[in-house]
């Protein structure tokens, strides 16, 4: 082989190379968030009408629910199984459905301050598909009443991929986590901040006083699946491994193929 195209034998080698560099990169990136969000969360929770708070800043607010405003953002499957059994029992309608778990909505609603002169916006949780349609007539008057307290962290808007369909607030059709936009389909300010709800499953508390009064819904996510990604660290790291041992793997190859040559 000449010596000209001898470097061509080491391209696929060079490509796996960068695989693996880009996914250590991804890998670092993913856990940086991870690790910032535990350390937010781990925190005393603040007041979320004092002023900016950063996002997965554990926070709490009391307030009253507006059951006359509702968004469903979905549809989207419940991302995390359950592990508390009195929440399994109430769900076993839904288990039994076949694919009624990919059908559910976060229920989205504003909640105002004791003295009314700041209203949030709060993330209570999954819940299933039938609410949204029968929401008014039959989900709204099984909600709580009066001064609500709920503990959480700071949520902020989701970035949808090309693929998901654009939201149509004049429909009340919310396919992803809009925060503005729902600001602004509630005649909120655009700058109204939202939390989520969480649930601590090892002491089964929900963070959400008084609850709906019927049912084990909206069901809050667990604090542990805060931050999720359609590829964890761990996940990274390992396609790095992959791509790292077949770079190795080719540049071996190619060098015994030189070898082979000079002979």
């Amino acid at each position: 082989m000449s010596a000209a195209k001898a470097p061509l034998l080491f391209l696929p080698s060079a490509v796996a190379a960068t695989m693996a560099a880009w996914q250590v990169q991804r890998m670092q990136w993913k856990q940086g968030i991870v690790d910032e969000a535990t350390c937010n969360m781990e925190q005393q929770p603040v007041n979320l009408l004092q002023g900016t708070v950063p996002e997965f800043r554990r926070v709490a607010v009391q307030g009253v629910y507006d059951h006359s405003r509702a968004a469903f953002v979905g549809p989207r499957p419940l991302s995390y199984e359950p592990k508390d059994p009195a929440v399994k029992l109430g769900m076993r309608p839904m288990l039994v459905t076949p694919g009624a778990l990919k059908s559910g909505f976060l229920l989205v609603q504003p909640l105002t301050s004791s003295d009314k002169q700041h209203t949030v916006l709060v993330n209570r949780g999954w819940v299933p598909p039938n609410w949204k349609a029968q929401w008014q007539e039959r989900f709204a008057a099984l909600q709580p009443r009066g001064t609500v307290s709920v503990t959480g962290v700071v949520q902020g808007s989701e970035h949808p991929s090309s693929f998901v369909p654009h939201n149509d607030a004049q429909a009340g059709d919310f396919f992803w986590m809009d925060v503005q936009g729902i600001a602004e389909s509630f005649n909120l300010p655009p700058d109204t901040p939202m939390m989520q709800v969480l649930v601590d499953e090892t002491t089964r508390t929900k963070g959400e006083q008084p609850s709906c009064s019927e049912g084990v819904y909206p069901l809050p996510k667990p604090i542990a699946n805060v931050v999720q990604f359609s590829t964890m660290p761990l996940g990274h790291f390992n396609y790095a491994v992959g791509w790292g041992c077949m770079s190795a793997t080719m540049a071996y190859l190619a060098v015994q193929v030189l070898r082979k040559g000079k002979r």
